[in-house]
């Protein structure tokens, strides 16, 4: 089936842009320390869940990409909110928002949108997907060097991951007892995945802070054969978001 043309339009002018990008997309520092390499590796497949806290950090991760002049795709993105985007440091005018109105037409919009663009955030396709669709996505994001993100919805895993983020809502600021309004978040923050050597990573992030900032208040490495890992408390590091 066709693509609309709109998009295919859309697809083609921006498609310049992605293939003159570096091989690391770029994060902001702050998530440097749960990152092998500081940063997304193009052609890397990653899972996200934790429920609408995952959409947070997924924008939060991906902000730097747009702001250093890359794009990013947005795929039947459930709860789809680009004012939160912006809060939290994404050039909303370089995110591409796509519903796919013909579920079967699902994996051909991926497709068309692997290698032009920086990376795709998706959420649950409204029908199966077959695992060799999911193989063959994956493997041509290799080779154009587009970033897949998926926004978990269960606890189904449909590909391969590089790289696997886990999102547990902590805590909530700014709320009294009946006055108040919510003003900042806490959460905690898993990352394993095969590209994720000597065990997972864990960080507890404000996102946001109260002033506005996102800030890592700490971190921790499990070590392989150390039940209990290992523990790097470090001082708290601040992001403007600007």
């Amino acid at each position: 089936m066709a693509l609309p043309a709109e998009l295919r339009d859309q697809v083609q002018r921006i498609a310049p842009v992605v293939l003159a990008a570096e091989q690391v997309l770029p994060v902001p520092t702050i998530f440097h320390s749960v990152l092998p390499g500081g940063g997304l590796q193009r052609g890397w497949t990653a899972r996200v869940d934790g429920g609408s806290s995952s959409r947070a950090l997924a924008w939060a991760l991906l902000s730097t990409v747009t702001t250093s002049g890359g794009w990013i795709a947005a795929v039947d993105v459930p709860g789809i909110s680009l004012t939160a985007a912006r809060e939290v440091g994404v050039a909303i005018e370089r995110v591409l928002v796509v519903n796919s109105t013909d579920a079967s037409n699902w994996s051909n919009t991926i497709g068309a949108l692997i290698g032009s663009v920086d990376a795709i955030v998706f959420g649950a396709p409204r029908h199966r997907v077959q695992p060799r669709e999911y193989r063959r996505m994956s493997s041509r994001c290799r080779e154009r060097g587009t970033v897949l993100v998926e926004l978990a919805q269960d606890k189904k895993q449909q590909l391969q991951y590089d790289v696997s983020f886990s999102v547990e809502p902590v805590k909530w600021h700014g709320l009294g007892l009946g006055h108040g309004c919510l003003q900042a978040r806490a959460l905690d923050v898993s990352v394993r995945g095969r590209r994720t050597p000597g065990g997972g990573r864990h960080a507890r992030f404000e996102l946001p802070a109260i002033d506005g900032q996102i800030r890592c208040v700490e971190t921790e490495t499990d070590v392989e054969g150390d039940v209990g890992g290992e523990v790097d408390h470090v001082r708290p590091t601040l992001v403007a978001l600007d």
